[in-house]
């Protein structure tokens, strides 16, 4: 993918390198206005002139750098989010992220093309989309928004599951497998968790595996899996149906 250039980031290490090496010839030219002035017996000339050369190096590239913002050409676009312009060095030859409010503007031959906005069907959050989207997820609660692009096609891309919130209304227990090294921790968790006594936990940590929990949601029995994990135990969510 072609690389986009923003013309503040490219001026930035302009004026970066500029510094850099035009201190760093001031530098070389003290150390070497010091051999001279500290010359002795002349030990120390040739090291002198040697620093000299590095000096005028360093100082004319900085120079060059420092020119070289004057000539960074500009190449102005306007964010369809938040309207507000991000500056390239030249025209784009693909979608960039605007510098304002992070979002990727999409581009097609060097122009942008038309952004859509679609309301969330679960928390009503608007969010924006365009003809290049393959799949759109809610920004605020990240469920799988349907879109549809402006020729009426839909996205075909397969959304990987893992990437958004799936929707599960199956019932799951929730299975102790193994206590691991931290029993009384774990003991601890587990009386919490079901509100028993201590006993009947031990009694339960003695006939594994064993069903702690059962008619409970996927999300619940995840939570309480990780519960179970910080203590070393493992713990299974399987599903009733």
């Amino acid at each position: 993918m072609p690389r986009v250039e923003k013309r503040r980031d490219v001026i930035e290490i302009h004026w970066e390198n500029a510094l850099i090496y035009g201190f760093g010839g001031i530098f070389f030219f003290l150390m070497c206005g010091m051999l001279f002035h500290y010359r002795g017996e002349g030990t120390f000339i040739p090291l002198a002139w040697v620093l000299l050369i590095i000096g005028l190096a360093c100082f004319g590239y900085g120079v060059k750098r420092a020119i070289m913002v004057r000539e960074v050409t500009s190449q102005e676009y306007t964010c369809p989010y938040c309207e507000k312009v991000t500056e390239l060095t030249k025209v784009a030859e693909a979608d960039f992220t605007c510098e304002h409010c992070n979002r990727i503007i999409p581009i097609v031959d060097g122009e942008i093309i038309d952004v859509f906005t679609v309301n969330c069907g679960f928390c009503g959050h608007p969010n924006y989309y365009s003809d290049k989207t393959e799949f759109l997820i809610c920004e605020f609660c990240d469920r799988q928004i349907p879109i549809t692009r402006s020729d009426g096609s839909v996205p075909t891309v397969q959304l990987p599951s893992y990437y958004a919130v799936q929707e599960d209304n199956s019932l799951y227990e929730l299975v102790l497998v193994d206590h691991g090294p931290r029993v009384e921790e774990l003991t601890d968790c587990l009386q919490h968790m079901l509100s028993i006594n201590r006993n009947q936990v031990k009694q339960m940590l003695g006939d594994l595996p064993v069903t702690l929990l059962t008619g409970i949601s996927r999300r619940k029995a995840e939570m309480l899996q990780a519960q179970i994990l910080m203590h070393d135990g493992e713990a299974q969510a399987r599903s009733l149906t």
